[in-house]
């Protein structure tokens, strides 16, 4: 149901927090919806991130730019597939 209501809400920017990062990406929760998707690494040009399990966050290999679980973010919806159950999210600067 979370990804059918998220159809709506493609393109927003909306606030959120990480609520877990991997090496394939972060997942954030957004505050208002408590709906939770993924900001894949590849779709994060701005730099190699790698993840650092020891620290739960992932590293910029070139600015040492950090996302760690907890910290807060702003995202775009970029993507909702509901066969999938996936909901798609970069990041806003």
């Amino acid at each position: 149901m979370q990804v059918e209501y998220m159809k709506r809400h493609l393109g927003d920017e909306l606030d959120g927090v990480i609520a877990g990062v991997t090496a394939f990406g972060m997942f954030v929760e957004i505050d208002e919806l408590l709906v939770e998707g993924l900001v894949p690494v590849r779709d994060m040009v701005d730099d190699y991130y790698v993840l650092d399990e020891k620290h739960y966050e992932l590293r910029g290999r070139r600015t040492g730019r950090r996302y760690r679980l907890g910290d807060r973010v702003r995202v775009r919806v970029t993507a909702v597939k509901p066969e999938a159950h996936q909901i798609d999210f970069s990041l806003v600067d």
